[in-house]
Parts: structure tokens; sequence; C-alpha cells
């Protein structure tokens, strides 16, 4: 006689036995939370319930290195009896939380919602999670914290505990301990032979799972790429559109009648003050400069003729500096060097002193704004540091002011950011902490005005690029995530001020950048994705020409973020938005073949590091020879060109290109030779090698 089993009952036996294991080494609760709302306050609410006599579940300390997360993660809700849903913003939009919900959910696995000042009420209605809860009766306690990933408020932590209604799992272990060893020990003989079978089942099972969320996610992710794309061609349009609309408003303007100008005397130096202003507010600057460098004509041969007369020479010092602001790039050293010697002129006179000296170090910093915009780190370190002082003894003599102490703040900052230009990090973050401590107790930042939000913030900013210099990029991470949540705090009042948003959008950059180094591209994505949103947004709403050039460039550079963490269908989806960009930006008529080509040329590249979809490579060899017809130079777009052509098997047309450099200049041939090496190792290092890449090398000697 034969013994024979179903196929099921392997599977039946070892589940029995799981469930068993499980009740008796399991969790009372297993603690729920997203990692971008910090992960002090878990940690603290698991120590206390803990010393309350429970089990808990916490990743942070369970899980181990080279776990498969997914798997582990269901089987460690299962093994617990209630889940605690740490409800903060980032939980409620959390996908992984809403998993583990999931879980619970088709289970007798108890959630309980933690609704942690107000974060369900205030999540967007398709936030995953807050989708969830808003349709269960679970229980909810409600907290309110100063600090959000504070300390657990002992209330909640007695009302977890009474809401516990099943025996703790130490008691169960106790109660059942003996009987599970009998039970397991009468089936340890039936269970050995089984087990095999039974584990190969069930691991087939978790993988099938695993690959269909795993092609739920992948097809979830093309959904929201096609739409971000949609958003972003129409936002594209709308920003053309809008950029028209401003230059026709403005040409109308300019042509309808010349604005009145004031007479050039010192009793309307204020009006001449005026025009600037507004001037650099709407981004129209030809009619302005020309009425104020007319009015300076005036002024100086006032000056000239009664230098003693100090308000003649203050009108002159202001419309320098005024006309520095308004002028190319060419003139503004010029003149704001003009303003500079005039108020130190100023300065000297007693009675002229303390105005002349705050505009003195105003006019300090605008040149010191210039050179570092221009690579004179060197030039703007002397300029701020000079500034700083004079600041500091102005503030020193008035405390009560404000603006004085801002205005120091500013210098210091300045004297950051050329140390950092100049590679001086240490020094650097000496500064970057003396700017802080000019804000006093940062404890109730988050709590602050918008205006001190975003100074505090632009302050961590320069510590955290200092922190990455040194190497400290867990520090410098920590410090970016504050300033960015500031930043966001702040742009979000209504009396946001525009140049607020550009600075969250960069911090958003670098901080993507960092995330990208740190292996953490998921994270860096996002941080990309909101510094466009966030430069998207004011292109289309704040009428600044600069804005429209601003998010082309954003394009540009997102696109190589992207590619160097390896995300290259983002980076791909980038370039194509930065061509778009380029292409029917309404400010194109000015170089518009310079920029087109560029574009293209960075299309192209992208394009080439996405080599094993043919249609990526098609685009590329494609778009490479509308680049090169706009222009034949050899230089990076010409060469992207030849990458396509090489990898498409076009080698004799790549070949003329690259022995093109040849002919090149010393140091332009060394130079370019040097990009295609590198070049070369990038495609390389994604899969995409050519025996090619060997012979120009070799030729090269390289």
């Amino acid at each position: 006689m034969v013994l024979t089993t179903s196929s099921s009952e392997p599977a039946k036996a070892e589940r029995l036995m799981t469930r068993l294991v499980d009740r008796v080494f399991g969790y009372d609760f297993f603690l729920s939370y997203s990692r971008a709302d910090g992960m002090h306050l878990p940690q603290r609410l698991k120590e206390r319930l803990e010393q309350a006599g429970f089990r808990v579940f916490l990743d942070q300390t369970e899980y181990v290195a080279g776990a498969d997360l997914r798997r582990e993660t269901r089987r460690q809700v299962l093994k617990s009896r209630k889940i605690v849903v740490i409800g903060r913003p980032g939980a409620f939009r959390s996908e992984w939380v809403r998993r583990e919900i999931d879980v619970a959910e088709n289970s007798e696995v108890i959630p309980v919602v933690l609704n942690l000042n107000g974060a369900l009420e205030a999540a967007p209605a398709d936030a995953p999670l807050a989708v969830i809860v808003r349709k269960h009766d679970w229980l909810r306690l409600v907290e309110t914290l100063d600090d959000p990933d504070g300390e657990p408020s002992d209330r909640i932590v007695l009302e977890l505990v009474r809401s516990f209604n099943h025996t703790r799992q130490e008691t169960r272990r106790q109660r059942v301990f003996g009987a599970a060893a009998l039970v397991l020990l009468i089936t340890a003989g039936v269970a050995s032979w089984q087990a095999v079978a039974a584990y190969q089942a069930r691991d087939e099972a978790y993988r099938a799972k695993d690959e269909a969320e795993q092609a739920k996610d992948r097809a979830e992710s093309e959904k929201a790429r096609a739409e971000r794309a949609l958003q972003q061609v129409v936002g594209t349009a709308n920003r053309s559109v809008q950029a028209m609309a401003l230059r026709t408003r403005k040409t109308r303007e300019t042509s309808a009648a010349a604005p009145d100008v004031p007479p050039c005397d010192p009793a309307h130096f204020k009006a001449y003050d005026d025009i600037a202003a507004a001037a650099l507010k709407v981004g129209d600057s030809d009619a302005a400069l020309g009425a104020l460098t007319n009015c300076l004509v005036v002024v100086q041969a006032h000056a000239t003729a009664e230098p003693a007369a100090s308000d003649w020479q203050q009108g002159l010092a202001i419309l320098h500096q005024r006309i520095g602001e308004l002028s190319p790039a060419s003139a503004k050293q010029q003149h704001f060097q003009q303003s500079i010697l005039l108020w130190r002129a100023l300065a000297a006179e007693p009675a002229q002193q303390p105005q002349a000296e705050e505009q003195l170090g105003t006019a300090l910093m605008q040149l010191g704004d210039f050179e570092l915009s221009n690579g004179g780190s060197d030039a703007a370190l002397v300029l701020a540091q000079e500034g700083a002082a004079l600041f500091d003894r102005l503030a020193s003599a008035a405390p009560t002011r404000r603006d004085l102490r801002g205005a120091r703040a500013v210098e210091y900052q300045q004297i950051a950011d050329a140390l950092l230009k100049a590679g001086k990090a240490e020094d650097a973050l000496v500064w970057a902490d003396r700017d802080l401590a000019t804000y006093g107790d940062l404890s109730f930042v988050a709590y602050a005005d918008p205006g001190k939000q975003r100074d505090v913030a632009s302050s961590y900013d320069r510590r955290a690029q200092a922190l990455v210099l040194l190497g400290r990029d867990k520090d410098a991470l920590d410090l970016f995530e504050t300033g960015t949540k500031l930043l966001e705090s702040a742009i979000a009042a209504n009396t946001v001020q525009p140049e607020w948003k550009r600075d969250a959008a960069a911090i958003h950059e670098r901080m993507g950048k960092l995330l990208g180094k740190l292996g953490e591209p998921d994270r860096a994505i996002d941080s990309f994705w909101r510094a466009l949103a966030i430069r998207e947004g004011m292109a289309i709403s704040v009428e600044d020409p600069s804005w429209l050039a601003e998010v082309t460039e954003a394009y540009r550079r997102s696109s190589e973020l992207m590619l160097h963490i390896d995300r290259v269908a983002e980076a791909l989806e980038m370039a194509e938005q930065y061509l778009l960009a380029a292409s029917i930006n309404a400010d194109a008529d000015k170089d518009k073949a310079t920029r087109m080509r560029r574009a293209l040329g960075t299309v192209c590249w992208s394009a080439t590091n996405g080599a094993g979809d043919r249609r990526n490579l098609d685009r590329a060899v494609r778009v490479g020879k509308w680049a090169v017809d706009l222009s034949p130079r050899l230089d990076w777009v010409s060469l992207n060109y030849a990458h396509a052509l090489m990898l498409s098997g076009a080698h004799d047309a790549a070949r003329d290109i690259y022995h093109q450099i040849d002919k090149a200049s010393v140091e332009e041939a060394k130079s370019l030779k040097e990009q295609v090496v590198r070049d070369f190792d990038a495609l390389k290092r994604r899969g995409y090698g050519d025996a090619m890449m060997a012979e120009i090398q070799a030729g090269w000697g390289m």
C-alpha cells in the first residue's frame, strides 16, 4: 500500500506552524510611519510601550540586513495584534504605509490611527492612506505636539495601552509555550519532509505577488510620467503665451507715450529711484535706463562743478547704483565701483556718515554679488568682509534696527558663498555658523514669521553646502531637509516674495543631488521634480521674463542630474522638456539657434544613454543631426552626435567627427579627447560599449 497526500497538505501544515510560531513570538503593536516625517517620535513611542510591558515592532531596529523588505514587512504585520499608524503628512501620502495597512485589512490585525496635529484633515483628497482611513471607523487618537517628531505624550501612550484588549504577547508566550512545544514535537516528524516543498510553494507565491505589485508600480509610474509630461507641455505653452502677452503689452505701453521724466535735481532723486525700482520689478530696463543715464550726465556736471555740495554727490552715487542694477553685465561693475567711491567720500563727512555708510554697505554687497556671479570669488570675499565689518558696527550702534541686523546676516552669507566658491569649506562653515548665531534661539523657528524662516533656511543651505565639501553628507542632508521644510512653510504664505521660491527651488535641487550621491534615487527624483514644479509655477504666475529662461535651464540641469544617478528615462523626459521650452519660449529672438543647438545636444546625449531601446538610439541620431545642421562646429554637441552614430553602427560617419579633434588647437584637442573618454566610460558603465571606442582611444594614445 502506498501512502499519498494531496499537494495542499504540506502548505496547510506549514501555514499552521507559521501561525503558531507567530502567535507565540509575535508583537502587540506594529508601528507604521513614514521616514520623511522623522524617526525620533516612532522610536520613543516604541520605547514607552515596551516600558509598559508590550512587544513592539519598529523597522529601525527589527529588520535584518539583506531581508526582502516587502515580504518581511507583510510577515511582521501579520505577527502583530495591532498596527499603529503614526499619522503625519508623509505617512498619509506614503504608498509603503498604505501597503502595510492593506495587509492589516486583509487579516485580523486591528488598525489604530494616531492623527498628529490634524494631518488627516489636512491631507490631500487623493493621499493614498488618507483615502482608506476616512472610509473606516477605526480607532483614531488625536495628538497635538509642538514638535511633530518630538516626544509622544503620556496621554497617547495611556490610550494605546487601554485600547489593547488582548492578552499581551509576553503573558501569551508563557501560557502557550508548553503546549506549543508539545505540538511542535508531534508535528516535527511530519513537517520535516514537508518543509522543503512548503517553503518552495510559499516563496513562489510571494514572488508571483511581488512581481505583480512591481508590474503595477511600473504601470503607475508610466502613467504618472505621461501625465506629468502633458502638464509640462501645457505649462510650457502657457508660459510662451504669457511671455508673448507681456512683451506685446510692454511694446504697446512704450509706444503709446514716453513716461513722464521728472526734472533732474536733488528734489526729484527719489522719483528716479522709483523709476529704477519699477523697471526692475517688471524686467523692462530699457526706458528707465535711458532716463537715468540722461539724468546722470546732468548730475555729473553739477557734482563736478560743486564738489562740496553733498546733495549732488549723493544723487550721483544713487544713480550709479541704480544704473548698475539695470545695466547689462558688461557695465555693472563700473557703475557699482563709482558708487562705492562716492559713498566712501561721503562717509568721511561726519554729517553724512550714518546714511552714507549704510549706502556704502549696500553698494559693496551689490558689487560682491556681481563678482560672485562672474567667478570673482576672491574679490567678492574682500568686498563682503568690508561690508560685514561696516554692518557689524552699524548694528551695534543701533541694536533695535532689524534691517541692519538683516543686512549684516546677508554679508555673512555672501562671505560664506565666496569661500564656498573658492573651495574653503572649513572657513565657509565658520561664517555660516556666525550667520546662524545672528538669529538667536532657533527652537521655535518652525513657527516664526515667513521672513525669518526663509533667512534661517538660507543659512542652513550654506552650512549644508560646506558640509558636503567636507564629506559630511549625512549632516548636510539633515540641514537640507530642515531648510526645505522651512522654505516650504515660508513660500506657502500669502506675502511670499518671488526670490524666496527661487531659493526653495535651489535648495531642493541641491538636496536631490546629494540624495543621488547617497544612493537614494527615488527621493532624489522627488526633490528634482519639486524644484521644477516651483520654477514652473513662477514662470506662469510672475511677470518676470527671467523665470522663463530659468525654468528652461532647470530642465537642462535636471536632465543632467537624473542621468548622473542613472535614471535614464527621467533624464530623457527632462531633456525633451528642455528642447520644447527652448523651441517655443517667446524670448527666442536672441541666440535662438545657439539655445536650440544646446537643447538638441542634450536630448541626443540622454537618448544615447538609453540606447538599449532602438527608438531612443534613432531619436539620438536624428536630433544630433539637427543640432550639427544648425552649426557644424566641433564641441560637445558634435561629440554626442558622433557617439549616437557609433552605437547605431554608422562607424565611418562617427570616425570622421572624432578625427576632426586632431585639427583643433593643442589645448582644445586635449579637452575634447578627455571629454570623449569620459563619455565612453559612462556609456560602457550602462552596458553600451563598442569596439570602436578602443580603436579611437588607442589612436590617441589614451
